[in-house]
């Protein structure tokens, strides 16, 4: 909700966001504070790939002047397509990227064509669009797949390779944009293969191809495939860890319920677990509804406590309450108790470093309570003092940052609206729907959703996609007569006011 007074006005006045033009932009170099400008990395790429396919190339003055301006309008367009539909890829580390798979690309690609016993349908296109698939998305794949197999066959002569490259790298581009598993890298290649050998036997019976011609280069085809599957196997994992790039596959594989760090939560803070659990149902549909990443969303929420497993016995989720005895925080005073509600996300983040999750799900871990106050130990402070003292606010807030995604801020209010709901089961579905606005609100006033990209319009958005999820969830199941005789009735109001009464305290 970054300046949303100045927002809302600038729409009442009918102004629009202002945007720099694409020479303005500097990018970041990875691991430095240097700055360059857009222009420099877009000359430097050309240059690049230019070099790769003109040096030792017989090509006349003329030719060579045509590769440049070729690779040049490609750039240029890719650039253009970037920084209006794509902003966010006009990061240094997406742009650093992007310049070293391209450059690899056409690296692999000119060895091959210089090699005249490895023919050119062996060049692994596919690498560049599975990559580029992974971490950017499939329009951007595409893009680059269509352009570089013609800058391809414009330098190898080979007209008839273009369908080769172009329809086996389209299959590795979509086959990346749906995997679940790193494993599902080999199958893709071995897709890749196949599809590389239909290509040459069709292009082979066009062209009048030998027998032999046929089936060699169908198998240099299929090994392009796989010599595509395993060289992304390989350097993935160093992509992922030196750009701070998390990709689909790594998030998917966080959503295995029976990972190490998920499995010690289900043990060890069990209430905690299942929170989480109806946390994360909720930040997926509000992702969803809002159009932010709902898998991202979906893991963030995941593991957003997971520092509760330190002390557990502190927070009521994980305690069976049998009597007031039963809770920790009646023997310690409040602002003992507020350092320990605080502590559990300093503790989550040093779980998350040892079991290395990716930042992205760090940020949320840290940003998840924003600076938001503990309520009900400041008030119990303040109660306690009866004027004979002074109670710090700061020391019963959460030291932030405040969430600055769209999907923190997601997490942030689900987790603050699962919470609540612990106090009202059984609302009609108006209620549900007053009680989670309320919450909404106050995360809104106290100013927790200050430097996200949430307008209110996402944000009652987000509010419906809550109340769908907790009106389905809080539904009540009828009383049999057998149970109202035998005072069954009577015992779950009275197993609902405790469970009410111990969820005062919560995060």
């Amino acid at each position: 909700m970054r300046d949303m007074k100045k927002r809302l006005e600038m729409q009442k006045r009918g102004e629009r966001k202002e945007f720099k033009s694409p020479g303005l932009i500097k990018l970041k170099l990875l691991f430095t504070r240097s700055y360059v400008p857009f222009w420099l990395w877009f000359g430097g790429t050309i240059s690049g790939i230019c070099l790769i396919y003109l040096l030792f190339s017989i090509f006349s003055f003329y030719q060579k002047a045509g590769v440049v301006v070729v690779v040049g309008v490609f750039i240029f367009t890719l650039s253009l397509s970037l920084f209006h539909f794509y902003p966010k890829f006009l990061s240094g580390k997406y742009l650093a990227l992007l310049a070293i798979l391209l450059l690899v690309t056409a690296l692999i690609g000119r060895i091959v064509i210089l090699l005249p016993q490895i023919p050119d349908v062996f060049v692994p296109i596919a690498f560049l669009s599975i990559f580029l698939s992974l971490f950017f998305n499939l329009f951007i794949s595409s893009f680059v797949l269509s352009v570089l197999s013609i800058l391809f066959v414009l330098v190898s002569g080979r007209f008839e390779l273009l369908p080769v490259l172009f329809s086996g790298g389209m299959i590795g581009a979509y086959g990346a944009s749906v995997i679940h598993h790193r494993t599902d890298i080999t199958r893709i290649g071995l897709w890749v293969g196949l599809t590389n050998l239909a290509s040459v036997i069709g292009i082979g019976l066009i062209g009048n191809f030998s027998l032999q011609k046929i089936a060699v280069w169908g198998l240099w085809g299929i090994g392009s495939g796989i010599f595509s599957s395993i060289l992304i196997t390989v350097s993935l994992p160093y992509f992922e860890t030196y750009f701070g790039i998390t990709t689909d596959i790594r998030l998917l594989e966080l959503t295995d319920l029976n990972h190490p760090l998920l499995r010690r939560l289900a043990i060890e803070a069990p209430g905690t677990y299942h929170h989480s659990i109806l946390v994360a149902t909720l930040a997926a549909a509000a992702a969803e509804a809002v159009g932010a990443n709902p898998l991202l969303a979906r893991v963030g929420a995941y593991y957003h406590d997971i520092g509760k497993i330190t002390r557990p016995h502190f927070f009521f989720e994980n305690v069976r309450i049998e009597g007031e005895g039963d809770n920790s925080h009646l023997r310690v005073n409040p602002n003992l108790s507020s350092k320990i509600i605080l502590s559990h996300v300093k503790d989550g983040l040093e779980l998350a470093r040892i079991y290395r999750l990716p930042k992205v799900v760090v940020d949320i871990i840290a940003e998840h309570h924003g600076t938001s106050l503990i309520a009900y130990f400041y008030r119990k402070a303040l109660l306690e003092k009866r004027g004979k003292g002074s109670v710090e606010e700061s020391s019963f807030r959460y030291p932030g940052p405040k969430p600055r995604s769209k999907e923190s801020a997601i997490v942030m209010l689900a987790d603050s609206v699962e919470a609540d709901s612990r106090f009202s089961s059984g609302k009609s579905h108006k209620g549900i729907e007053s009680q989670i606005k309320r919450v909404i609100n106050n995360k809104l006033k106290d100013n927790q959703l200050d430097e996200t990209d949430l307008t209110l319009r996402d944000l009652n958005r987000i509010a419906k996609a809550f109340t769908r999820v907790m009106a389905g969830l809080s539904h009540t199941r009828g009383r049999y007569p057998e149970e109202m005789l035998k005072g069954g009735g009577e015992i779950n109001q009275n197993q609902q006011y405790v469970e009410r009464k111990s969820s005062h305290i919560i995060s």
